[in-house]
């Protein structure tokens, strides 16, 4: 086997993540390696990503979090991935994500207002991203996030 970067390991602990995801009768101990992939993912963009990886990483690690039950975990890496997302030069659908994150962790914690808030502002920021791939992969994304 060859050697793996940093980088390399980063995208490769993303996509189990992923695969993780969208699993979809996991068992207690494959949502642990979700969970640990993804935050495994986020920790090694720290010394070798940029702005809009550690943004893609915090996501990640929020709706893995939402997943799982744990608001406040998925409120925590929502905020800074929306934070991280608004203050770089990133496209716009990370910046529509980061709002779906944010709107999938208020949902975990039952703020259904803030909630609604987040999946309108995803929605208007869906308006400005020209890639239709771009835009059906977060309104999937959107449509997935329960309401009352």
């Amino acid at each position: 086997m060859t050697e793996m970067t940093q980088r390399d390991l980063a995208v490769a602990m993303f996509n189990r993540a992923w695969e993780l995801i969208d699993t979809a009768d996991r068992t207690a101990e494959l949502d642990r390696e979700m969970l640990t992939s993804a935050a495994a993912s986020r920790a090694l963009w720290a010394d070798t990503g940029g702005p809009e990886q550690l943004a893609v990483g915090d996501w990640q690690v929020a709706h893995v979090a939402s997943l799982l039950g744990h608001p406040q975990i998925a409120l925590d890496f929502a905020s800074a991935a929306y934070r991280r997302a608004s203050e770089a030069d990133v496209p716009r659908w990370l910046v529509a994500s980061t709002c779906e994150g944010l709107a999938r962790a208020h949902a975990t914690a039952g703020h259904h207002v803030e909630r609604d808030e987040w999946v309108r502002r995803a929605r208007g920021i869906l308006t400005e991203v020209d890639d239709p791939d771009d835009r059906d992969l977060i309104e999937s994304q959107l449509a997935t996030i329960g309401s009352d």
